[in-house]
């Protein structure tokens, strides 16, 4: 069997392109059946349109990383350097808004090696507390959170029009980092 080994890029404006395309892709492949008629194409224009996306790049705030194998893109992450959680615009926060792997490709450790990048920056930022939320059904998603050491915070909802009810349960999840963490 060939080894495949996978590279990791931070995007820029230059690859606005790449990134809607595997950010649509990974994100329909895996939640396509969370929303209800016309929810989806909506969300994937407001989230992961070209202007969207472009706007975010130019954000030294924002950052995306895409993974790739034999130079395809596979996964992608988002982090947000300076969040806003609970209101509180803290500076030594960190958020991860989004990690997405193509179905084909989990189990790979694509996911792994994304959150360690996310740690990496978190380190080279100084930041001492690391966010995200989960939609609280992805029990999948909660145990790897939960193994690399995030906690349950609190429970929050997913505001958005035709996503399906029964599924805007989410969970935030926070991990406090110091050198012993990371």
């Amino acid at each position: 069997m060939i080894q495949q080994e996978t590279e990791f890029r931070l995007m820029s404006i230059d690859d606005v392109e790449l990134l809607h395309k595997i950010c649509c892709d990974a994100y329909t492949q895996n939640f396509y059946n969370h929303w209800e008629p016309g929810g989806l194409e909506n969300y994937l224009n407001n989230s992961f349109g070209q202007d969207v996306l472009a706007a975010e790049l130019n954000n030294n705030r924002i950052q995306y990383y895409v993974a790739f194998i034999n130079n395809n893109p596979v996964a992608f992450m988002k982090i947000n350097l300076s969040p806003d959680i609970d209101g509180q615009n803290n500076s030594q926060d960190i958020e991860l808004e989004k990690i997405y792997v193509l179905p084909l490709f989990k189990g790979m450790n694509i996911g792994k090696k994304l959150l360690n990048i996310a740690f990496n920056i978190a380190e080279k930022n100084c930041k001492k507390i690391f966010w995200l939320s989960v939609i609280d059904t992805n029990e999948e998603a909660i145990a790897f959170y939960k193994k690399r050491g995030f906690r349950f915070y609190d429970k929050t909802i997913i505001d958005y029009p035709h996503f399906k009810e029964e599924l805007k349960g989410m969970w935030r999840m926070y991990l406090r980092l110091n050198a012993n963490d990371i």
